[in-house]
């Protein structure tokens, strides 16, 4: 008898789980995390920076990493943590474009525009200082940083 109505109550556990699932959804409660698709799948990892500004960086001692994950990134120069934020990808533009809020360092609470191209392990982009106008090339310029990273 007792084995029985343990498996009533596993049957009833069981049906009743899709059904709480949703009540939860109803109720506002957060959804399981959807894996990253399209550019954004791609962007995921963790990146060095190879050249600033045309500037080659092999060989300045200095390892300036980005680290991706989802929609957020840490920004590390030598293991220490330099800067943190979120960031939104538009894949519809050509070149793509970038809009990074910056969480943590020197620039916190500031919103950074750019653009970007992927092609393979290699990534090409250019920001503007924070409150300045999207750039629309990869040219350096006074008040944009242009990049070169490699997905490590």
């Amino acid at each position: 008898m007792t084995r029985r109505i343990a498996l009533v109550a596993l049957a009833i556990t069981i049906a009743a789980a899709p059904l709480a699932a949703q009540s939860a959804r109803a109720q506002g409660a957060p959804a399981a995390p959807t894996k990253p698709t399209g550019v954004l799948a791609s962007v995921q990892g963790v990146w060095q920076m190879t050249n600033a500004n045309g500037q080659d960086l092999a060989g300045s001692g200095q390892e300036m990493l980005i680290t991706i994950k989802d929609n957020t990134y840490v920004q590390t120069v030598n293991g220490q943590m330099i800067e943190r934020g979120t960031f939104k990808i538009d894949e519809s533009k050509k070149p793509m474009t970038i809009d990074i809020s910056i969480v943590e360092g020197d620039d916190a609470g500031k919103t950074q525009l750019g653009v970007f191209e992927l092609t393979g392990n290699t990534m090409k982009g250019k920001l503007g200082d924070p409150g300045t106008a999207r750039p629309a090339d990869f040219t350096v310029a006074e008040g944009y940083f242009v990049f070169v990273m490699t997905k490590k």
